[in-house]
């Protein structure tokens, strides 16, 4: 059996929550310069990085699951297994593999070897790691709502609603 489904009020208003989300995400993290930090300005370059990592945890916080879409599920379990550790890690927070030696993918050579061990950075360094950390949380969360269509203010044309149902 075929059967339509109605986009209830609920999923809109939630789905335009989500867009505004992302955008102030996009707006942070295209506004976050690596200055040169000299002593009296250390605390003023700290607020780029800072204001993405604090952006993109508002938006995971405003993610739920939606019936069949389960966006809070999936970026769960990637924080989980991917996000958690290595957030202990830049913070020297006590894990269960505790590495020196923490290997990044999609990050450039010069990144790599920038931040070759966490122990070893200052705080502004910490704060620099965590905000390439929250980046990545970021790309996850967009990669879900991709993956359950709603990156589109409504549903877009064309789409089919249905699902199939055994008989």
């Amino acid at each position: 059996m075929i059967e339509d489904k109605e986009l209830p009020s609920e999923y809109v208003s939630i789905r335009a929550i989500w867009l505004k989300g992302i955008e102030e995400c996009r707006k942070a993290i295209s506004q976050v310069a690596n200055i040169d930090t000299s002593s009296e300005r250390k605390e003023w370059a700290l607020a780029g990085p800072r204001t993405v990592v604090h952006t993109v945890d508002a938006l995971y916080l405003s993610l739920v699951d939606y019936g069949e879409a389960l966006i809070k599920t999936d970026v769960d379990k990637w924080r989980k297994e991917y996000y958690w550790p290595e957030h202990d890690k830049i913070w020297n927070k006590k894990t269960k593999k505790d590495k020196t030696k923490i290997s990044f993918t999609g990050l450039d050579d010069e990144e790599e070897e920038e931040k070759e061990t966490y122990k070893e950075l200052d705080t502004e360094g910490k704060w620099w790691a965590n905000f390439r950390l929250s980046r990545k949380l970021y790309e996850k969360i967009l990669q879900v709502l991709n993956k359950y269509n709603m990156l589109f203010p409504e549903q877009p044309a064309g789409y089919s609603n249905i699902s199939m149902e055994s008989v």
